[in-house]
């Protein structure tokens, strides 16, 4: 699952050269590249916080930019967008001022501070960052926005639920369209009594959410048994489930805590030292059947922590944000590496006492990213039980998991899920036929925009039969820059992040602890409410 929830990213070495030659700029007095979009770009920014112009600044595949002012338009028949402005090439030099059109399959990432509506948008709206739009934001938000709620399309089966009860969030690591992918997400479903299955999908973020496909995953069940995902899209049909004898970490006992799934859950702090630290959960379990195939069941989210580092990133790009995301778009290498301060922060990795050798063997690790949904996985064991018990330890990075419930489950068979699409797509109880075309065409997105609700009925293939239903949506978003992290703007903090994450990772954790034990709060009270808020009538 999948966050901005929100999954922090390196932007790597293509960056770190952008960022280096951003700083010898603002260093010198005579410039390496003409002084106008320098100028610009610092304009239509400092524009953007009072409001009083309006500008749109298309990157381009081939690294030239263009940037129109006050008013421009797209032309669905030819594909194009034209306007007035002025382009300059990958060095930033002026190439072209006046009437300009440009070739929408030519763009790469769009910025602007105009609110984008309309059908004729859909494409330019699906490659934007806004900027400096900060739509029914609270003042707890304005007074600390590195704490702003941000998702990607959060999915209920009860739609009146609230943030904290969200049974699934979407591709969270999907920053850019380049980065599109396809994210499962168990929905602990009870027994399904229907022969239809409904969930809502919300955008309750400052983000533009592109979304290409939505499915529900369905394995029949019989009573006694469940259907548990593994990291690795594998799904297990399992008859047994053992409870949780004992569990331990640095805290003391913390079985109460892991024992049941009841939003209760077992987390740490940061160290106030180093972001990067790790600490250790032993975990028993016994009276297990000898030989039996086991896996281990976890429920689990992230803290808030990759949210501040992908926040604190994007304040320190600040009024070139969109040239860096520009970058991570077109260099396929970039992307390849842009994720090394999340390696750094690591997974949950599993290991399992063997008897026999007398020492802890690897078993795997589980991960998904994201602060909102609690994910459901499994991992399959490789070191059978040998005397009746289990001895498990989970080693972690500390401040950056809430693990609520872990279980052995006896495994079955693996089993393959029947594939449904929606039938029915509503929006405010009406139903929405453009909307479930662009679910259903394979080179469509249906475009979410902040305030937008969608309710998508399912028919399941056997109706007197119960199913583990699974979520499968794919897509990706753009976060939407915050007016206030245009003034954080630190492009030597973005090279060290970008370039030494480890020491990053230390020198900020005294930064980090200030907002770590109110950010929570904040961030829950921050979010969009869809039943008061569209942005297409704000």
């Amino acid at each position: 699952m999948t966050r901005p929830s929100v999954q922090f990213h390196r932007i790597s070495r293509a960056m770190i050269v952008l960022v280096t030659c951003a700083l010898a700029i603002a260093a010198c007095e005579t410039y390496y590249f003409r002084a106008n979009y320098r100028d610009v770009n610092q304009l239509l920014h400092l524009d953007t916080e009072s409001g009083t112009k309006l500008y749109l600044k298309a990157h381009l595949k081939n690294g030239d930019v263009c940037i129109l002012r006050d008013s421009w338009e797209v032309d669905t028949t030819r594909d194009v967008l034209t306007g007035t402005g002025a382009r300059f090439d990958m060095h930033r030099l002026l190439v072209e001022e006046g009437a300009m059109t440009i070739a929408i399959d030519s763009i790469a990432i769009v910025e602007t501070n105009r609110k984008l509506l309309g059908a004729e948008s859909a494409r330019v709206t699906a490659l934007s960052i806004v900027a400096g739009v900060d739509l029914a934001i609270s003042l707890a938000c304005l007074a600390n926005p590195k704490a702003c709620f941000g998702s990607c399309p959060t999915f209920y089966m009860n739609e009146n639920d609230n943030i904290h009860f969200a049974d699934a969030e979407g591709f969270t690591h999907a920053i850019l369209p380049s980065m599109e992918y396809g994210d499962i997400d168990a929905l602990n479903n009870a027994a399904v009594t229907e022969g239809e299955f409904s969930l809502t999908m919300k955008n309750e973020a400052r983000e533009t959410h592109c979304v290409s496909e939505v499915m529900l995953l369905a394995c029949p069940r019989a009573e006694g048994e469940r259907v548990f995902h593994s990291r690795d899209d594998k799904f297990f049909l399992c008859d047994r489930l053992y409870t949780l004898s004992g569990a331990a970490g640095p805290e003391g006992d913390v079985s109460a805590l892991l024992r049941h799934r009841d939003r209760a859950e077992r987390f740490s702090l940061a160290d106030s030292s180093d972001l990067c630290s790790r600490e250790t959960v032993y975990l028993n379990f016994d009276r297990i059947a000898a030989h039996e195939n086991l896996g281990l069941v976890m429920t689990y989210r992230q803290t808030l922590m990759t949210t501040y580092l992908f926040y604190s990133a994007m304040g320190y790009m600040g009024d070139e944000v969109s040239d860096m995301f520009a970058l991570l778009e077109t260099r396929s290498e970039t992307r390849k590496t842009f994720d090394t301060a999340a390696r750094l922060l690591g997974e949950i990795e599993i290991y399992m006492w063997d008897d026999g050798r007398e020492g802890w063997q690897r078993q795997g690790a589980i991960y998904e990213s994201g602060p909102i949904a609690s994910n459901l996985q499994i991992l399959p064991l490789t070191t059978p039980p040998s005397n009746g018990s289990v001895r498990l330890k989970l080693v972690m990075n500390r401040g950056l998991w809430r693990i609520d419930h872990v279980a052995l489950a006896g495994i079955k068979a693996r089993v393959t899920p029947a594939h449904i699409r929606p039938a029915v797509v509503t929006r405010k109880g009406v139903p929405d036929d453009a909307a479930l075309a662009e679910l259903r065409a394979p080179d469509r997105h249906l475009i979410s925009l902040p305030g937008s609700e969608y309710r998508m009925t399912f028919r399941l293939p056997e109706s007197t039969r119960d199913y583990e239903l699974f979520l499968y949506s794919k897509g990706y978003y753009l976060e939407w820059m915050r007016a206030k992290w245009l003034q954080e703007k630190d492009l030597r903090k973005l090279a060290q992040l970008v370039g030494a994450p480890r020491s990053y990772l230390r020198e900020e954790a005294a930064a980090y602890k200030v907002y770590e034990e109110t950010m929570e709060q904040l961030f829950w009270n921050s979010r969009i409410d869809t039943k008061a808020f569209s942005y297409h009538e704000e």
